[in-house]
């Protein structure tokens, strides 16, 4: 099996994680959106393709996120997200669990026609909320201590004595 690859229609995402925010500030929430997505995907052993509508008459880009497994896409020229979100879903190969992340209507019936999972902004959110507790309670677990990481912290201290002795003993 391919893997699991969920292509998330990015502005909508952020519209409805972000009721009533501005257009500067969901431009500015951009970011944020694909580094939580390259947590996300990484704790699954996942793909995403994070899609966004474009910038402008250019035609469309693609970036990845260096050290994840998420590529960003700008929709541009004849292309909107929703075209290119439908021609991800059909570009997939046939053993990939393809998830598509919208609210939109017409995203989700092409999710439906071809028969991919489809996962709602709310459901998303959800689950990224799941992902900061397991964290922190990994962080803040009574097993999890400091690995050691200095000489001291490895040995007895009979060994790190005739350490010290050798290390100090005139040539």
């Amino acid at each position: 099996m391919s893997g699991i690859v969920y292509i998330v229609d990015g502005y909508n995402v952020l519209h409805a994680l972000f009721r009533g925010a501005d257009k500067e500030e969901i431009f500015a929430r951009r970011d944020w959106l694909a580094d939580r997505l390259a947590g996300f995907v990484a704790l699954r052993d996942a793909q995403a393709v994070l899609v966004f509508d474009g910038r402008g008459p250019e035609s469309t880009s693609t970036r990845p996120i260096k050290g994840a497994e998420v590529e960003v896409v700008f929709a541009g020229g004849r292309f909107t997200a929703d075209t290119l979100i439908a021609r991800r879903i059909a570009g997939q190969p046939a053993d990939a669990h393809v998830v598509v992340v919208s609210a939109d209507q017409e995203v989700q019936r092409t999710a439906a026609r071809a028969g991919v999972s489809r996962m709602t902004p709310p459901e998303f959110e959800h689950e990224l909320a799941a992902d900061d507790r397991r964290r922190q309670a990994l962080d803040s677990a009574s097993y999890f201590t400091r690995m050691p990481s200095r000489l001291e912290d490895k040995v007895d201290p009979e060994t790190l004595r005739r350490l010290e002795e050798l290390r100090h003993k005139p040539e």
